[in-house]
């Protein structure tokens, strides 16, 4: 059945089918319905092949999970407490604006030729590249493309300098200096002096700053890092575990840590745990995401919740922006993050 045929069932011209096969806004709401029944009756599809090559979006936006740290483990997006709840967010508001969402994920970097490929076939009208880590793959591509594109996890000012001068990008993270700062305060007013951390990667931007901004607190509250108590977690509860044995075995522990996310910080409760080290009594624990996971354990994890549905939203709205723009843009937006509190944390004499 061709389009012309929906218009005749349904008593209205080609041009409305098509303005609502587009999901056009400039279309009474009674007119599209009835066009949309002819449609679901008669099982239409548009043919995407011909509107790619007369020029018409596809209404699909490519959601690109670049995931190239562990590669052994079959669990990088499933129950991960950053990539699991930004999937489902966008999926959920993609599909609400109309869009239909690729999903796709980069193992490793020499697949990274797949989201230069989606957005050269057409296959696409934007994209998101969330939990880019430095890489001179994803250097290249955005250096060459000028699609629509939204960044998550990114330096926006290493972006500015590398993307191709006709982009339209993007760049949208967490407000990391101000969750670390709001867990740092809340440890030092409860009494905390020897505060150590748990890092993530430094080779992602959120791993580098949450760093950065935890030892510039420190520094502000007159206190002295000791590196004995800064373990690298990399972002995994395996890494974070080896890390905590190590400084349990050394005898000398902080009476405060705070982890880069909240995957290490149940894993290092759960390493005090089978050490006969209790949470908060004995040493205080603070999160990072705030997962599902982080309000059932017991004690419940202190945390700084992440907006993720309102970063998700976010990012579609920018990046429709984008797509409706013929002109060069360069966006940036940091979301508002909070500090939760739980049964993690408790007060120390000084």
């Amino acid at each position: 059945m061709k389009s012309e045929e929906i218009a005749r069932l349904a008593g209205v011209s080609r041009s409305t089918v098509s303005r609502v096969i587009n999901n056009y806004p400039n279309v009474p709401e009674k007119t599209r319905e009835r066009v949309m029944k002819v449609i679901r009756e008669y099982n239409y599809e548009p043919n995407l092949s011909a509107r790619v090559l007369a020029g018409k979006r596809t209404n699909t936006i490519g959601l690109f999970l670049y995931s190239i740290y562990d590669i052994q483990s079959p669990y990088r997006i499933y129950g991960n407490s950053y990539f699991a709840p930004l999937v489902d967010a966008f999926v959920d508001i993609g599909n609400s604006m109309g869009y239909y969402m690729l999903v796709h994920t980069v193992y490793n970097p020499d697949e990274s030729w797949r989201i230069r490929q989606t957005f050269s076939q057409k296959r696409i009208d934007g994209g998101i590249i969330i939990g880019t880590e430095k890489s001179q793959e994803i250097e290249s591509i955005l250096s060459k493309i000028s699609h629509p594109i939204v960044l998550m996890d990114c330096d926006p000012e290493e972006i500015r300098k590398i993307a191709n001068p006709k982009a339209r990008i993007a760049v949208i993270n967490s407000d990391d200096e101000q969750g670390i700062h709001a867990a740092v305060d809340y440890l030092v007013e409860l009494g905390h002096r020897e505060i150590g951390m748990i890092t993530g990667r430094t080779t992602t931007y959120s791993g580098l700053k949450r760093r950065e901004s935890f030892v510039k607190r420190l520094e502000s509250h007159g206190l002295t890092l000791d590196e004995r108590y800064m373990l690298k977690g990399d972002f995994t509860g395996r890494s974070t575990v080896s890390e905590v044995e190590s400084l349990i075995a050394s005898g000398k522990l902080p009476t405060a840590m705070i982890a880069s996310n909240d995957e290490m910080a149940l894993a290092a409760m759960e390493a005090f745990k089978r050490h006969g080290i209790r949470v908060p009594e004995d040493i205080s624990i603070v999160g990072y995401d705030d997962a599902l996971a982080s309000s059932i354990v017991k004690p419940a994890l202190t945390t700084v919740r992440i907006p993720f549905f309102d970063m998700a939203k976010k990012a579609l709205e920018m990046l429709e922006e984008l797509i409706e723009s013929d002109k060069p843009r360069f966006m940036v937006y940091n979301a508002d993050v909070g500090l939760v509190v739980r049964e993690s944390c408790t007060t120390i004499n000084t």
